[in-house]
């Protein structure tokens, strides 16, 4: 081998190395945008407008001459620089519930969470900006009694926003946002209640997932395809099959224009339920997913169970892997194995176009609670007693399956994080193609992991990590709170949570924010 060789090699590996370390998650200047958190319950969110930014809106320390809170809605553009802000007042004790935004209009639902019984109190305020205007419009009404408000969908002009009353009965609200005029309907007897809604733009249209009950025992969900103005254009039901019935779910809709629903399946108990704001059971276990494709003459659904996965095992918690191979030996030992399912508790699912293949994402968790014993002292002396403490959530893997068109499962693969116990369920991490690279990632404590997979289901590399960049070079992250990750636009992510930053070279050295974090895949 001659030394021109050697040279030759060497350079064609440094090329190689500067690749693959070139194929990573880096941060995009300006990167974050930073919010004063003046109280523990203060409203903040973001609404994302794809490449044309988003709208931040947060709750103020300022009130005005009637002592409403003065609430700031920010336009943001897609480098998080401030591009136009308004201040508009809420009464006190409103608290923000959830949003929705087309390309028109962004909505707005606030709740009066505080006190019920004052007849001068308003039940709900929605506040509707209007993107190409830069205008607002604020309307108000009473929700019925004792009704709990589910989400808050945009298509059109239209906001619907769903609800439960007292008798577990769902009903739905049709606010035309061009002229203020209201439409209610009532999806079907006492029987319904809404679980889950969704809008699409491209159709124009919003899905509703409703729940069937009899003798207060869950039955079948319909999926209820309602026009932006309001009628209702499809109806398609989902009977349960015996001992299971549908969880989680996320909708979509085929090249063809079918209904397609992808959801969770969940093991039954005879145990009764109070119909009254039912919505998610984050405390059953699912034992696998549905997909489902429904036509006008016909529907096709497929079952596949997490017993029948062949990588499913990756994605359990260490002590449910022990017990699945104790349950092994027995059965292997013709011995009654008591579990013999794979069963997950799992949040909220999310839907990835990612080529000819449709990404189901769901992320699975498990409570975790210790016992404490005291000494109580009587007559008679002391005696122990056991109570029981919740610790918080362990968010201990991520389960993704891809389908293809027709409903065949092509891959499955799971993604572990090893995120710290928190006391509250909230997303963990976020999916987004990439290229032609399935990324899923998750921050933590100032820090970004992450990894991809190829249309074949196969990792192209090891976990990642990254620190996020401070606003200032002395900024110490202190603490974190519900850090969380969604898919913006194109190759970017938007990081948002709360944050608790020590700095000492700075005149107030310790600050608590709410903020914004951008992040590009490269």
């Amino acid at each position: 081998m001659t030394q021109s060789d050697d040279k030759m090699k060497k350079l064609l590996l440094i090329a190689i190395l500067f690749l693959v370390g070139w194929v990573s998650a880096q941060q995009v200047e300006p990167v974050r945008y930073e919010v004063n958190r003046w109280h523990k319950e203060q409203g903040c969110h973001f609404q994302s407008f794809g490449e044309q930014g988003g709208l931040m809106l947060y709750e103020t320390e300022k009130t005005d001459k009637d002592r409403h809170r003065l609430w700031n809605f920010a336009c943001l553009d897609s480098s998080l620089y401030e591009t136009h802000s308004d201040l508009i007042p809420l009464p006190e004790k409103f608290k923000f519930v959830d949003a929705g935004n087309n390309d028109r209009f962004a909505t707005f639902l606030f709740i009066n969470d505080g006190n019920k019984k004052a007849s001068d109190t308003l039940d709900f305020i929605v506040v509707s900006f209007n993107r190409q205007e830069k205008s607002y419009q604020t309307f108000w009404n009473k929700l019925p009694e004792k009704s709990v408000p589910l989400s808050v969908e945009v298509a059109g002009g239209t906001m619907m926003m769903a609800l439960n009353n007292k008798n577990g009965n769902g009903a739905l609200y049709f606010y035309d946002l061009t002229n203020n005029s209201c439409r209610t309907v009532s999806p079907s007897s006492g029987s319904f209640v809404l679980f889950q809604t969704q809008s699409f733009a491209k159709e124009q249209c919003f899905v509703v997932a409703a729940k069937e009950y009899e003798n207060k025992h869950f039955v079948s969900t319909s999926f209820l395809v309602y026009s932006s103005v309001g009628n209702l254009q499809a109806s398609y039901r989902y009977d349960n099959i015996p001992n299971a019935a549908l969880g989680r779910m996320v909708f979509c809709f085929d090249e063809s224009g079918n209904l397609v629903v992808i959801g969770t399946l969940e093991r039954e108990t005879g145990r009764k339920v109070s119909l009254q704001g039912v919505t998610e059971d984050f405390d059953k276990e699912s034992v696998g997913v549905v997909w489902m494709r429904f036509d006008v003459g016909a529907s096709d659904s497929k079952v596949f169970l997490f017993k029948d996965m062949p990588e499913i095992e990756h994605a359990l918690s260490a002590s449910d892997r022990v017990r699945l191979r104790e349950e092994k030996l027995k059965l292997s030992n013709n011995q009654k194995a008591t579990k013999s399912e794979i069963t997950f508790q799992f949040l909220t699912p999310r839907l990835t176009d990612f080529g000819d293949l449709t990404v189901f994402a769901v992320e699975a968790f498990m409570p975790y609670y210790h016992t404490e014993t005291r000494m109580n002292y009587g007559y008679y002396g002391g005696y122990p007693y056991t109570y029981t403490v919740f610790d918080g959530y362990d968010f201990f893997s991520e389960v993704i399956l891809a389908f293809d068109r027709e409903g065949h499962l092509q891959w499955q693969q799971s993604v572990k994080f090893d995120n710290e116990l928190t006391y509250d369920l909230f997303p963990h991490s976020s999916e987004g193609v990439c290229y032609d690279e399935l990324v899923v990632a998750s921050p933590d404590h100032n820090k970004l992991r992450y990894t991809a997979f190829d249309a074949q289901g196969q990792p192209l590399m090891n976990q990642q990590e990254e620190k996020l960049s401070p606003i200032y070079g002395a900024d110490y992250v202190e603490d974190e709170y519900f850090a969380q990750m969604t898919k913006w636009y194109g190759s970017r992510f938007l990081i948002f949570g709360s944050q608790i930053i020590q700095n000492g070279s700075q005149p107030k050295p310790r600050r608590t924010v709410f903020y914004l974090q951008k992040i590009q895949y490269d």
